[in-house]
C-alpha cells in the first residue's frame, strides 16, 4: 500500500511543546498502561486537528507504533495536511463496506498509520456506539502502542464524548484569546458527566510575543521565523 504523505512541522518551539506532551503520555502509559487518547476542541476552530496530527507524529517519531484516527465523519473538508488519496475510511468499515486492514494507511512518517474518516454521514453517533466500533477499538489496542482519536469539538457534537467513554484519556484543546472560560468549563463538565477521563488541556494559538518574552534567556527561542515582528524589533533595540 502506498505511503501517505504526513504533515511535517519544522517549528522548533512547537516541537519542544509536543516533546513535553510525548513525555507526559509516556509516563501515563508506563504508570497506567494508557494508550488511547481523544483529542477534541472546546469549540470548533480551536485547532484540535493540528494538535492531534502533531501529537501522533511526535509519538511515532519517538519509536511508538501510533495510529491517528480522523473520527470526524460530519465535516465537509477532509484533512488538509494529509494526502487524501485515502478515500475509504472508518465509516466505510463500520458500514461493512471495507475490511479494517484496507482503511489503515501507512504514512511517510515511520511508525505512524492513519485511518481517515471515510464517507461523511449525517448521524455518526450510532456507528460510534456500535459493537463494530468496539471491535475496532479492541483490535487497534492490540496492534498499536498509541491511538490518537481526532474528534469534533465538544460544543459541536456528542461524538467525542461517545469515544471518550471507552478511551483511556481525553485532551481538550482551547485557543488562547478565542476560548472563553465559560466554554472551557462547559466542555469539561460535558466530559465529566459521561465519566470520561479528562487529563488536561493544550492551549493552542498562543501569543508568541508573550511566549518568547518568557523564554528570552534561551537562544533557540529567538529564531526570527517564530517571533512576531514587533517582538523581533524590540529585541534588536536592546
Amino acid at each position: 500500500m502506498r505511503r501517505l504523505e504526513i504533515y511535517k512541522n519544522d517549528n522548533s518551539i512547537l516541537n519542544d511543546a509536543f516533546d513535553q506532551a510525548v513525555m507526559n503520555l509516556h509516563i501515563l502509559k508506563k504508570q497506567n498502561n494508557y494508550k488511547s487518547f481523544v483529542v477534541c476542541g472546546c469549540e470548533a476552530g480551536n485547532g484540535a486537528t493540528t494538535v492531534a496530527i502533531n501529537l501522533a507524529a511526535a509519538l511515532a517519531s519517538s519509536g511508538w507504533d501510533t495510529v491517528l484516527i480522523d473520527g470526524d465523519m460530519r465535516k465537509k473538508n477532509r484533512y488538509k495536511r494529509l494526502n487524501e488519496n485515502a478515500k475509504e475510511g472508518l465509516s466505510d468499515h463500520l458500514l461493512n463496506r471495507e475490511n479494517l486492514n484496507r482503511v489503515i494507511y501507512p504514512t511517510t512518517t515511520d511508525n505512524l498509520s492513519y485511518i481517515p474518516c471515510g464517507e461523511l454521514i449525517d448521524n455518526p453517533v450510532r456507528l460510534l456506539c456500535s459493537q463494530k466500533m468496539n471491535d475496532v477499538r479492541k483490535e487497534l489496542e492490540s496492534r498499536f502502542d498509541f491511538i490518537i482519536y481526532d474528534m469534533p469539538a465538544i460544543n459541536a457534537a456528542m461524538d467525542a464524548e461517545v469515544i471518550a467513554v471507552n478511551s483511556d484519556a481525553v485532551i481538550l484543546v482551547s485557543a488562547m484569546g478565542d476560548t472563553s472560560k465559560k466554554a472551557l468549563i462547559a466542555a469539561a463538565n460535558a466530559l465529566n458527566e459521561v465519566k470520561a477521563n479528562l487529563i488536561g488541556t493544550i492551549i493552542n494559538k498562543a501569543d508568541m510575543k508573550q511566549y518568547t518574552s518568557y523564554h528570552e534567556d534561551y537562544d533557540y527561542f529567538l529564531n526570527e521565523r517564530y517571533v512576531k515582528k514587533n517582538t523581533r524589533d524590540k529585541k534588536r533595540k536592546r
